[in-house]
């Protein structure tokens, strides 16, 4: 599901998937009522591409919330900035190991 942009959350979770000259990264930055609580980068194979490292980010940031102990009445957004991760998630019959987690 999207977010609306009318509508304000009290966890935002921002995730990045980067692949650079053999490096591949995967972070997420969490933020509780517009304050950073937390962040987390995790250094990945140098044979995933961008897409796995995105999907990467997406899963730990899912990890992070449900292990959250701040009641947030289901409502919480996550933001990717990788168009063709979000695509991939949306179709239900593509499957693949880290997809399947999410």
């Amino acid at each position: 599901m999207e977010t609306n942009e009318a509508s304000t959350y009290p966890i935002e979770i921002y995730t990045e998937g980067s692949k650079a000259a053999g490096t591949v990264g995967a972070g997420v930055a969490t933020y509780q009522n517009k304050l950073l609580t937390m962040q987390l980068r995790y250094k990945l194979r140098g044979y995933c591409s961008n897409n796995q490292a995105e999907q990467t980010a997406i899963l730990k940031a899912l990890e992070q919330l449900h292990e959250m102990e701040t009641p947030t009445a289901g409502r919480a957004a996550i933001y990717t900035d990788r168009k063709v991760t979000l695509d991939s998630l949306k179709h239900h019959d593509i499957r693949g190991y880290l997809k399947d987690k999410i």
